[in-house]
């Protein structure tokens, strides 16, 4: 028992301590290609190992790591891009990083690092992007950046950073951005920053320094700040004018652009920098995600002009208590000033016409993004009457015009590039009146669903794309590109249209097939994009694809994976480039037309066949004996007729002249069956034909060269020969009227030949002493003397 609880004891240990093992595994990152890693918001604990040595870029973003260690990356030796970020790491062992002698850029930021070590960067040669914002570390250890020679990004600093020393910054040379977040720093050392050397962007995260510590606020920015520099400052709040002072050092080191991003800057503190930048050489003024707003009821003075500058930026730019004060207005003399003005994603409703008629210098204008309509539109460019006359590009996408007005630019005599995309225009007018400088008109992304004449002729580019366009057909004799994809077109537009088109965008239409008749109708194409619509992959349309388009004048822009099929069945969502079809396939018609062919000529082989043989013959035989079958034999005290007589119309004659008066109106008198007399009228004449033989105890066949030629001759002697030679009696009489050759006997009349040579026949005498004969023969034949017919006894009963 001892020994049995201890064995119990010693497994449920073990089962804890697999569990604990198993509970503490980290989940692999199943999210690899052959050249990357995605491992992003796993909830990872450590670093996964690496499928392959070709692992070029690791995305370990947005888990749990606390610790990296010494060996994690020993299974990435071709690793180019680390991104660790929004982790917890406190720790990195010193050595964790020696294996990435090819790391070119790594990110660290925001996670709880209290310490920077150099020993970190020392095999880090290739390293072009470092990112340490948002630690815990309270200052840079001196050297840290000795090793990274190659350097061209840096982002250091946080809300713990307090203090840079003079040796922090050194070791980079040649470093194209900086980005500084020094928000809480208290000491900074005079030329820390300047160990860089010069920097081309800078951006500056000072916050509250500007209004506590303006002397630390210069010593940084005659640190970085050099002839073209552009200066970036995010991050904070101007209320004041006195806050914008430092900013006069930038000016006078001679930065040639600021930016203001993601700041709250009060209307006061604004004029007072514009009035600061009015002797500098800044060229460009930018502000994003910028809220301007009234910090006083006064209003500031009109700031000074600023003549260097040549580009105002402006985006998600926010007004508060706009009704206070007129919005945008301390900024209506730098329109007046600037080439480029950009306004976008700002809530513009107007541009009143007397201050777009100022803006004489203005030729590049972007007002996108706003809510413009037509009304604010037409304000903006003075109904057509004036606006800044100089103007050679605007845009006003994605705002709510819902007229195309060319009017409104009819006297921009610069006017080129009009971008109306986005927009809710739904019909256009059927002439327009536009400058004839324009040479780019961009109407997609509307709704669209047909195009006029309105389009001006001067156009080489235009733009319809993704709209409800089902055709286009309006001739631009100047147009060199043409975007219509993403509309419902279901053939290329006629190509004669445009004789100079060098490019046509059509994909995402309703195109099943072109063809090369198709582009060679554009004299001039280049370049064809046709992607993404549903394609009919017959055998024309997959061999111009796969074959001819190959050595076509044409270039076809874009994958050739994303020409998929949509029909046939057999090949839908399959690409064009993989379809093989078979000949039966690509020839379907021609294998048809011969299959029917060789049918027909069976058919006709076989009926000649059967004429030849007489198999028509014995199957109507076979039919009318098996109908005969079925029937009751007549016995021969009932029979109707001594004889039915089967002769050619062309014989009628000799029948009613001689034959009837010699056999019916003699003694004794003979009753014979007709066909012009005693056939049914209405009746078959098959049935009647049939009928008759059957009632009639002989058959008489007047034979003669009409009689051979007859058809109904001919049916009646098959039936006879079929069914009454069958019997084997002497139910059939021949009476030749004239010499007849066996060979024009029909070969299918076997036992009747056979009948004509081994009996006697009767015939029709030349000579008129022989005549009495012939008829006393015929009678004797057709009713022998010892046999008197009922019916005899009183005609006027039907047996």
């Amino acid at each position: 028992l001892q020994l049995l609880g201890g064995r119990v004891v010693a497994f449920l240990i073990f089962v804890l301590l697999a569990s604990d093992s198993f509970s503490s595994s980290e989940p692999p990152c199943l999210r690899c290609g052959e050249t990357s890693c995605y491992c992003s918001r796993l909830s990872l604990r450590k670093v996964p190992a690496a499928p392959s040595e070709l692992v070029a870029e690791l995305d370990l973003s947005y888990n749990r790591l606390v610790k990296v260690r010494e060996n994690d990356f020993l299974t990435f030796p071709s690793l180019r891009s680390l991104f660790m970020n929004n982790n917890r790491i406190k720790t990195i062992h010193n050595k964790a990083f020696l294996p990435l002698i090819r790391l070119e850029k790594l990110d660290l930021s925001e996670n709880e690092l209290d310490m920077l070590s150099p020993e970190w960067f020392k095999n880090l040669f290739s390293l072009q992007f470092l990112n340490l914002l948002g630690n815990k570390y309270t200052t840079l250890d001196q050297g840290l950046l000795q090793p990274l020679k190659s350097l061209k990004s840096l982002y250091v600093g946080g809300a713990f950073l307090h203090s840079v020393r003079r040796r922090d910054f050194s070791g980079p040379v040649g470093l194209e951005e900086l980005v500084f977040d020094g928000k809480n720093l208290q000491l900074y050392a005079n030329g820390s920053l300047s160990e860089i050397g010069y920097i081309s962007c800078v951006t500056l995260g000072l916050n509250y320094m500007f209004e506590r510590n303006q002397t630390l606020v210069q010593d940084i920015l005659t640190d970085v700040v050099h002839p073209n520099t552009s200066l970036i400052l995010t991050d904070t709040v101007f209320s004041t004018e006195h806050q914008m002072l430092p900013l006069k050092t930038a000016f006078d080191l001679g930065v040639t652009s600021v930016t203001f991003k993601n700041v709250n800057m009060s209307l006061l503190a604004s004029t007072a920098f514009l009035n600061l930048m009015s002797d500098s050489k800044v060229t460009k003024l930018a502000f994003e995600d910028v809220q301007f707003f009234l910090r006083s009821r006064s209003y500031p003075v009109t700031p000074k002009s600023v003549k260097s500058l040549d580009v105002l930026f402006l985006k998600n730019v926010n007004i508060a208590i706009f009704y206070h004060f007129k919005a945008l207005s301390f900024l209506e003399h730098l329109l007046q000033i600037v080439r480029k003005a950009t306004i976008v994603n700002s809530k513009l409703l107007v541009i009143p016409c007397e201050t777009s008629a100022k803006l004489t210098n203005l030729e590049f204008l972007d007002v996108s993004g706003n809510i413009l309509m037509d009304l604010s539109l037409q304000k903006m460019m003075c109904d057509g009457n004036g606006g800044p006359q100089n103007l050679k590009t605007i845009n006003v996408s994605e705002n709510f015009l819902q007229v195309i007005n060319g009017k409104l630019f009819r006297k921009f005599k610069q006017l080129r590039h009009i971008d109306l995309s986005r927009n809710k225009l739904e019909k256009m007018p059927e002439s327009c009146d536009w400058p004839a400088s324009l040479q780019f008109l961009n109407l997609s992304s509307n709704i669209l669903t047909k195009v006029t004449k309105c389009l001006p002729g001067s156009l080489r580019i235009l733009d319809l794309s993704r709209n409800h366009l089902t055709v286009f057909s309006v001739e631009l004799l100047n147009l060199t590109e043409l975007y219509i994809s993403g509309n419902k077109i279901g053939h290329f537009p006629d190509g004669s249209l445009f004789p100079h088109l060098l490019f046509l965008s059509i994909h995402n239409n309703d195109l099943q097939t072109f063809s090369r008749n198709d582009l060679d109708a554009y004299k001039k194409l280049e370049s064809l994009e046709a992607r993404g619509s549903s394609y009919v992959c017959s055998c024309d349309f997959v061999t111009f694809m796969n074959k001819d388009l190959m050595s076509h004048r044409v270039a076809v822009k874009g994958e050739f994976e994303s020409y998929i099929c949509d029909s046939p069945d057999a090949v839908r969502h399959k690409r064009v480039t993989d379809i093989k079809l078979s000949e039966f396939e690509c020839h379907k018609a021609l294998f048809v037309s011969l299959l029917c062919s060789w049918i027909l000529a069976l058919f006709l082989l076989s009926a000649g066949l059967c004429y030849k043989f007489s198999v028509v013959w014995y199957l109507r035989m076979t039919c009318a004996w098996l109908k005969a079958k079925r029937k009751p034999k007549l016995k021969k005290g009932l029979l109707k007729y001594d004889a039915f007589v089967s002769y050619s119309e062309m014989d009628s004659v000799w029948v009613e002249m001689h034959l009837v008066p010699a056999l019916e109106q003699s003694e004794p008198q003979l009753r014979l069956c007709l066909h012009n007399r005693d056939f049914v009228p209405g009746g078959l004449i098959q049935d009647n034909i049939m009928d008759a033989i059957e009632k009639s105890r002989k058959t008489l066949f007047i034979l003669s060269r009409h009689f051979v030629r007859s058809e109904w001759c001919k049916y009646e002697l098959d039936y006879s020969h079929f069914r009454l030679f069958d019997q084997n009696d002497d139910a059939v009489v021949l009476i030749l009227l004239e010499p007849i050759d066996k060979d024009k006997i029909p070969k299918r009349f076997c036992r009747l030949r056979n009948f004509m040579n081994s009996r006697t026949y009767l015939e029709w005498p030349y000579d008129h002493d022989q005549i009495p004969v012939f008829w006393q023969n015929l009678r004797a034949v057709i009713r022998p003397p010892d046999i008197v017919p009922e019916y005899h006894k009183d005609d006027d009963v039907d047996p």
